[in-house]
């Protein structure tokens, strides 16, 4: 059963900017019902004890629906939220949706898809909108084809493969946190803003949009943003020849971590230029879509003043955050094997020997004791040695022989032993690992 509770604000129902910008805002809006209060409020919170459940994928404005739980916010706006067991799954809307009052939309861990069969724009926003663990696809507009909007927050959510003039159109402001707006067939900047806007990009990547720039202000060059880029990639956006491929005109904005882009259209010297090395959009656990990056990424552990304590996945990030919205977290794995048998040649050395097998090719060193009990007297010594050796490893068994020598006067017996072996000297991308195991001591025939 939903509650609506009476409150307070107005919220400005008309774009201004989009058909001055573009000539191309369509006269596509209902008209909103009239609220009776007089104050317009922008910054006011959501009002979250009005929430509608969606429980249903269809389209259509049937109970339950994405569109039926939209219409229930028209009034005094509040919570749309998916139920668990639509995490994963895809609403393909009939038509676009509309957001009269503040609205927060939550999908599951899982994530959900909304789609709009590539007819119309997925979402038109009249006041503050925010989605978390929501991709938008297959929207179409000259103007914002994924989303027209006053505020917009998203988190944790994709924007991704949509077409028209712009993927996200805003007039006052955006805010990104941990998510990526990628592979949108664009001719404007995929976030385009109106000048004066606040704009805030966190932990965030912004790539592979095209013809347009990834991100950037309607305006003339004097015009400004207030604008916030904390430890983001934008990269591989516009096309290629293109003036402006990657930002256009982020006049106003402040840099904070590390910021990556493969061009210099974004300003050389606030930002990091290089190839972030993205991989293909693709489905890397969590409720959205990211573009994961190797080891070898400029972004790897890049980061500073990390503010978000996980990634878009909800993977944690470490004490060495990586820039953007994916925390790389594909460790290599290894694994070390010990022969039993050890021979022992005529100078007194003994073989230690074994295999090590990684989850990708890497160079590291191996660690390695051996270790013997052997009675003196009435007392039982540690007769031990200890080396260290370099290996290479991948992904099939590759053998290792480490020399194993004694200090004058000590010397091995034949028999038990025992032996150790552990990575050392790794990269910081390689999970420490270690063995150790019981080994047999025989002499070399001479």
């Amino acid at each position: 059963m939903q509650t609506f509770a009476m409150r307070a604000g107005r919220w400005p129902l008309a774009l201004t900017f989009a058909a001055l910008a573009l000539g191309a805002c369509a006269n596509d809006e209902p008209v909103a019902p009239t609220n009776p209060s007089t104050k317009a409020n922008l910054a006011a919170q959501w009002d979250t004890s009005v929430t509608a459940v969606v429980t249903n994928t269809s389209g259509g404005t049937d109970v339950g629906s994405l569109r039926w739980a939209a219409d229930k916010m028209r009034l005094w706006g509040g919570k749309i939220v998916f139920d668990s067991a639509l995490g994963g799954k895809t609403v393909t809307l009939d038509t676009g949706l509309f957001v009269f009052q503040n609205v927060e939309i939550i999908a599951p861990s899982k994530g959900v898809t909304i789609s709009g069969k590539d007819q119309f724009r997925l979402i038109k926003a009249n006041a503050n909108l925010k989605l978390t663990n929501v991709t938008l696809t297959r929207g179409y507009n000259e103007f914002g084809s994924a989303i027209a909007g006053v505020n917009v927050t998203l988190d944790h959510s994709t924007v991704t493969g949509n077409r028209g003039g712009t993927a996200i159109s805003i007039e006052k402001g955006i805010t990104l946190v941990n998510s990526t707006v990628s592979g949108n067939s664009v001719q404007q900047p995929a976030i385009y803003y109106l000048n004066g806007s606040t704009v805030t990009i966190d932990n965030s990547t912004i790539a592979y949009n095209s013809p347009g720039a990834g991100i950037g202000m309607f305006g003339a060059p004097n015009q400004w943003a207030v604008g916030l880029m904390r430890n983001s990639i934008i990269s591989n956006n516009g096309a290629n020849g293109s003036p402006q491929e990657n930002c256009n005109n982020l006049v106003g904005f402040t840099y904070q971590g590390t910021n990556i882009s493969d061009d210099y259209s974004c300003g050389g010297v606030a930002m990091t230029v290089a190839d972030p090395q993205l991989l293909p959009l693709a489905n890397n656990g969590g409720p959205t879509m990211t573009h994961a990056i190797p080891h070898t990424s400029p972004a790897y552990n890049q980061g500073f003043a990390c503010l978000q304590a996980t990634d878009q996945r909800y993977i944690t990030r470490d004490a060495k955050c990586d820039v953007g919205a994916f925390e790389f977290n594909d460790w290599t794995k290894v694994t070390i094997a010990i022969d039993p048998a050890v021979k022992v040649d005529a100078t007194g050395k003994a073989a230690l020997t074994g295999t090590v097998t990684c989850t990708r090719a890497d160079a590291f060193r191996l660690t390695l004791e051996l270790h013997q009990n052997q009675k003196v007297g009435k007392q039982v010594v540690d007769v031990h040695s200890v080396n260290d050796i370099p290996v290479t490893c991948g992904t099939t068994p590759k053998a290792w022989t480490a020399a194993m020598g004694l200090v004058p006067g000590e010397t091995f017996q034949a028999g038990a032993a025992r032996a150790t072996a552990a990575t050392f000297q790794t990269p910081d991308w390689v999970t420490p690992a270690s063995t150790a195991g019981a080994v047999k001591i025989s002499f070399a025939r001479k």
